[in-house]
């Protein structure tokens, strides 16, 4: 078991993110190697960040604004490979039919991401103050605006109001369609039967399929 490195307070703004960083990623590893885990308890993380209990503290209030953290940055990943993907796709891709296929695979690609999404309104908001929630909050709504952006970059012809509608509402489909894609234990094992195939998810062709649907209603609006 690793021992607690000896504490020495973190003066300067870097320390303090260099720590901050070293807490993340830890974090990260664990949720790396227990791929079925939807928290995360202080004790372990602190453990294995080979920090004291009550430093981990000084950094995050609480285990979900440590998930919270991680999901700002998994975010802002997503966001940068969703951006190149969209330009790969070149005149080819500036169809609503495209940005569904890219915005599926690239979510779908980040199964940590996934994970996050899912528990948000269940695990992750909670135990977190008001001012680490309207930070969370203002992330969440950045990222929204910039990818609508992007979009309607693409696809001119949808205004960015309805593209911003488009992202509003795929973080419920990703809630629920993650864990749906994802059974764990005896539902993993039923919902294998032949008779069953029909209550099976895709996740990344159902949500593929979702968006596009919700796209070009909102085309025809």
């Amino acid at each position: 078991m690793n021992s607690p490195i000896p504490y020495v307070r973190a003066r300067s703004a870097e320390q303090k993110e260099e720590r901050r960083r070293h807490l993340l990623a830890t974090a990260r590893e664990m949720l790396h190697q227990s791929p079925e885990a939807l928290d995360l308890g202080i004790n372990e993380l602190a453990r294995e960040a080979q920090m004291t209990k009550s430093n981990v503290y000084r950094y995050f209030e609480s285990s979900e604004a440590v998930l919270m953290d991680l999901l700002v940055e998994e975010f802002a990943g997503w966001h940068a490979e969703l951006g190149a993907a969209l330009a790969r796709g070149g005149k080819a891709g500036a169809s609503v039919e495209h940005i569904a296929r890219v915005f599926a695979s690239t979510i779908s690609a980040r199964p940590l991401l996934c994970r996050l999404i899912s528990i948000l309104p269940s695990i992750l908001e909670r135990k977190v103050s008001f001012e680490r929630m309207v930070d969370f909050k203002g992330s969440l709504l950045a990222v929204r605006q910039r990818t609508a952006q992007d979009f309607h970059a693409r696809v001119p012809a949808m205004p960015v109001p309805a593209f911003e509608q488009v992202v509003k509402h795929s973080l419920p489909l990703i809630i629920g369609l993650w864990p749906l894609s994802n059974p764990a234990g005896m539902a993993a094992q039923v919902i294998e039967l032949p008779e069953l195939k029909s209550l099976r998810y895709d996740f990344e062709k159902d949500l593929e399929h979702a968006l596009l649907t919700l796209m070009r209603g909102m085309a025809r609006a």
